[in-house]
């Protein structure tokens, strides 16, 4: 590999995670490089003004407290902060089919916000400014096209003709990626045959800084709210999740009718649905790999996992791996280790593995309970909501485990 420039890490995916991750390893003291398909000039690109039309992304992310407090250590909230970012206090969830109904409340917590619904694309502009200005290599604008073991050194070559070696590569290029492909990482995984419609619209009353998600036989509806440059509360993100079928069907309708049936789903609990943008459908499937780690080489982020949108935990859970990733090889340089050391990949896998599990395993249950229509079933959720709703330690547990804080 005389020919190819050599890093001591090299992380393939310039999104929310990899970029991240690869910012707080140069703060380590790593030589990192950052690979992206995408030129940095779109990705610091700030989004043209459109007077009159929501120009919202139409994928959002729930950002968990813990998530927020990772990216404040890299410096890249800062950047969040100034630009277009709802904080919400409150969640309000309920059965469709039943009366169950419960409500988080960050002030129950003795905390500002229960988390942040932020854009995707304002996530990795304010992830890039700092790239731009740390000691991460950024080659940019040029896609993988393979990923070898040569000796001690992992290599990849680039599209250009370019090669790169590193003694770590770690695959942060989503949930098809073909690193893990390369490399013969297996997966388990299935289709929910089911789609997720996603959209901005503007309701008649105010979202009050709450998330509301109704769940229904079809699949869940979440409402979460958004804030505009001029301070106005009306707009919020829908992801409905529904069977294929009826996803198409929706999907169909123009814009009146498709607003009437969104009114209806979510029992008009935001009044009237004024107006709506341009809707996307995305398929859902659940996926995880069965090993995060090879020789040399790691998987993080929807590379090792993608889940179900009901509980919106995918970002917090690539944001988890970025944590883990980063605490492993800070005590690897201490320790004078090769950050592919077999025992620090190890490690990462072991603490990564079982708690991204147990977050899929637990909203499986979920969609299949609110997935069956039978009476012991709606009995079971009903009760099961009321009865965690009138027990405020309990409730305030869980809220606390889903923003990644310790009560």
């Amino acid at each position: 590999m005389s020919d190819a420039k050599v890093f001591d890490i090299l992380v393939v995916g310039g999104g929310m995670t990899g970029t991240a991750l690869a910012i707080g390893l140069s703060k380590q003291g790593w030589t990192v490089g950052l690979v992206e398909g995408s030129d940095r000039a779109v990705l610091l690109k700030q989004p043209d003004p459109v007077e009159g039309v929501m120009d919202f992304e139409p994928r959002v992310s729930a950002i968990s407290v813990a998530s927020q407090q990772l990216l404040e250590s890299l410096g890249a909230w800062r950047g969040v902060a100034t630009g277009r970012h709802c904080p919400y206090q409150g969640m309000t969830v309920w059965d469709g089919d039943g009366t169950g109904r419960i409500h988080f409340d960050a002030a129950e917590l003795q905390a500002r916000a229960l988390g942040t619904i932020v854009e995707n694309r304002s996530l990795v502009r304010a992830l890039f400014e700092i790239v731009e200005t740390s000691g991460v290599d950024l080659i940019d604008g040029v896609q993988v096209t393979a990923c070898t073991q040569d000796d001690d050194l992992r290599s990849i070559e680039l599209a250009d003709g370019r090669k790169l070696g590193a003694q770590l590569v770690i695959a942060a290029d989503g949930a098809n990626s073909r690193l893990r492909q390369w490399v013969g990482l297996p997966t388990r995984e299935w289709d929910y045959d089911q789609q997720a419609i996603v959209c901005t619209v503007r309701t008649a009353q105010s979202h009050k800084y709450t998330a509301w998600q109704r769940f229904s036989q079809t699949g869940p509806l979440a409402f979460l709210p958004l804030a505009a440059e001029n301070g106005d509360e009306h707009y919020c993100s829908i992801v409905w999740s529904q069977d294929t079928e009826e996803a198409r069907r929706l999907m169909a309708l123009d814009d009146a009718t498709f607003s009437a049936e969104l009114e209806r789903a979510i029992e008009r609990e935001l009044g009237t649905i004024e107006s709506v943008s341009k809707r996307f459908a995305f398929p859902l499937r659940q996926r995880h790999a069965k090993d995060y780690t090879a020789p040399g080489f790691a998987l993080i982020g929807d590379a090792a996992h993608t889940i179900h949108p009901l509980a919106g935990q995918g970002a917090n859970l690539g944001y988890g791996d970025v944590r883990v990733m980063l605490e492993e090889l800070s005590s690897a340089k201490r320790s004078g280790l090769s950050p592919a050391n077999e025992l620090v990949l190890a490690r990462y896998q072991r603490r990564r593995k079982g708690e991204n599990l147990t977050m899929m395993m637990a909203m499986e249950g979920f969609k299949q309970l609110f997935g069956r229509d039978e009476l012991p079933f709606r009995l079971l959720r009903n009760t099961g909501m009321r009865w965690l709703d009138g027990l405020g330690p309990v409730k305030n547990r869980v809220a606390a485990e889903a923003m990644g804080l310790n009560l």
